[in-house]
């Protein structure tokens, strides 16, 4: 065994002498060694060539991919996030200003099951309950004694916009909202963290504009400063727009049907889907003061403040003519005596 072992290398080496010796004596052997030799070099050039041409495509076409998707994606943030800020504000409108949590199981229940609480709380809503009692139906403000002297108006004693404004704590609870319910979403459409921030913080903030330069003046209340919240003069140029019109009509509607409907107030949609929207021609038959342009004008900006002021004009010449009368009366009865 060991001999056979120790023969193999001699015969291999043998063989390899044997080898070259044929291709130095046989000319048609060498050529077709280096026939084969350029062949097989032919064939790793053009196969480098092909992967460096399947590079260059991929590379062409991947760009192309991407920005089809970037611009796809960002097409489909607009409807999207107008969707998100429409749901959040009826939920919140209805659900949480409104008090309606209060009276639905279903939510409750989901309430306790997230939190781990055995009991969902009572929610008051922010005095928006206390804003609908002191409307009336053209959308200005009570000032009467009776209401003056009410519990509701307590409510909203030293509330400079009486529950109409997003002030900056409001804007601050609207972002947080839309955070919890937005990030879900625009991660699944493939945003980034920043992207995010951007979409969100744009939506709340075109939010804002909007419901602080219709909500707060269209019941004759101040116009919002930017120390207070974000202004609203910034898009008060819009108020005679068509836009604008449907949005106060809209609101409208809600006040005079006492809340029970049209809850969006800047994005309408849910109302919509939902069937809670209900048209002019409806609930206009159902105002009981006169409605419209030609009775008030939509945006009184101040006007709360004035008839206040008028008010305590009126009550100070009344108290002046009665002390008057008084003294008079008092001289009378000198003289009378």
């Amino acid at each position: 065994m060991r001999a056979k072992r120790r023969d193999a290398p001699t015969r291999n080496a043998a063989a390899v002498d044997v080898d070259a010796t044929t291709r130095k004596t046989n000319p048609n052997a060498r050529e077709t060694d280096e026939r084969d030799a350029r062949e097989r070099a032919k064939t790793a050039i053009q196969k480098r060539r092909a992967m460096r041409a399947s590079t260059r495509d991929a590379r062409a076409v991947t760009p192309r991919a991407s920005l089809a998707v970037d611009v796809a994606r960002w097409t489909l943030s607009v409807p999207t996030m107008y969707a998100m800020v429409s749901i959040n504000e009826y939920i919140t409108h209805r659900y949480y200003q409104h008090a309606e949590f209060n009276k639905n199981e279903t939510l409750k229940k989901v309430w306790c099951f997230f939190t781990r609480q055995t009991e969902a709380p009572k929610v008051g809503g922010g005095g928006h309950i206390e804003h609908h009692a002191e409307t009336l139906d053209d959308m200005s403000l009570r000032v009467d004694d009776k209401w003056m002297k009410s519990e509701p108006a307590a409510v909203l004693e030293g509330n400079t916009y009486r529950g109409t404004a997003f002030e900056w704590d409001i804007t601050g609870l609207m972002t947080m909202q839309m955070v919890i319910t937005c990030v879900p979403v625009l991660a699944l459409m493939g945003f980034s963290a920043g992207p995010m921030a951007a979409l969100i913080g744009g939506s709340t903030l075109a939010h804002a504009l909007i419901w602080n330069s219709l909500h707060p003046a269209m019941h004759g209340l101040n116009e919002v400063p930017l120390q207070d919240g974000v202004p609203s003069l910034w898009l008060a140029r819009y108020r005679e727009s068509k836009y604008y019109d449907y949005l106060y009509l809209n609101h409208s509607g809600h006040h005079v049907l006492s809340g029970q409907c049209n809850y969006n107030v800047c994005c309408p949609l849910v109302d919509h889907v939902l069937g809670t929207y209900v048209e002019p021609e409806v609930w206009m038959k159902k105002t009981r003061v006169p409605f419209g342009k030609e009775h008030r004008e939509f945006y009184p900006a101040g006007e709360y403040a004035r008839n206040l002021a008028a008010k305590a004009a009126a009550a100070a010449i009344e108290s002046a003519q009665q002390a008057n009368a008084s003294a008079d009366e008092g001289e009378r009865d000198l003289v009378a005596a």
